[in-house]
């Protein structure tokens, strides 16, 4: 195998060809406080309970979770991870809710020392806001991400590489199952 530089902002991960297929979805809970704002908390549980409720379609599908926590406690964080407001879900880099509003939420206000009214987010649903997101809605976001729409070239190109191709098949000889390697030409 080749050697690849040692670096701080590279990780190689060695896995095995099975692993490939499997599709992994990424979600990103950002907050600002996750003890004393009750929006952060209270959509910390709600996030937990949808994943818990997609949990059984998950493995059947063959697909993997990864929730990262993210604790923004500096405004050099806040940056970083271009965080606009909290809380904030994000599923595979992107916001479950762009379009998101805010208010006033009175529990940060009384953690922040500054003038003036702290805003979090507002989640919106079926005609309705909420100060924690509603689980179906989460849940709904989650499946999305799980299953998500293809348009036909996918599904033709998905098609097209179920098994090895004619040329992988040349390449390891005749099509046998020994696993032994070589070009045959």
């Amino acid at each position: 195998m080749q050697t690849f530089p040692d670096s701080t902002a590279v990780s190689v991960v060695e896995m095995a060809a099975a692993e490939y297929a499997r599709r992994t979805v990424t979600i990103d809970f950002l907050y600002l406080d996750n003890e004393s704002c009750e929006r952060c908390s209270g959509t910390q549980e709600a996030l937990e309970t949808a994943l818990t409720q997609v949990e059984p379609i998950l493995e059947p599908l063959d697909v993997g979770v990864v929730v990262r926590d993210i604790h923004v406690d500096t405004l050099a964080a806040a940056k970083a991870t271009q965080l606009a407001v909290s809380p904030t879900i994000r599923i595979n880099g992107r916001d479950i809710q762009p379009d998101y509003r805010e208010n006033n939420c009175e529990s940060c206000g009384d953690l922040c020392a500054c003038p003036g009214e702290i805003d979090c987010r507002l989640w919106h649903y079926r005609g309705e806001e909420y100060t924690t997101p509603p689980v179906e809605f989460l849940v709904a976001a989650l499946v999305r991400a799980t299953v998500p729409e293809q348009s036909p070239s996918e599904i033709t190109r998905e098609k097209a590489s179920e098994g090895a191709s004619a040329n992988i098949a040349s390449f390891f000889g005749d099509a046998d199952a020994s696993g032994a390697g070589g070009c045959d030409c």
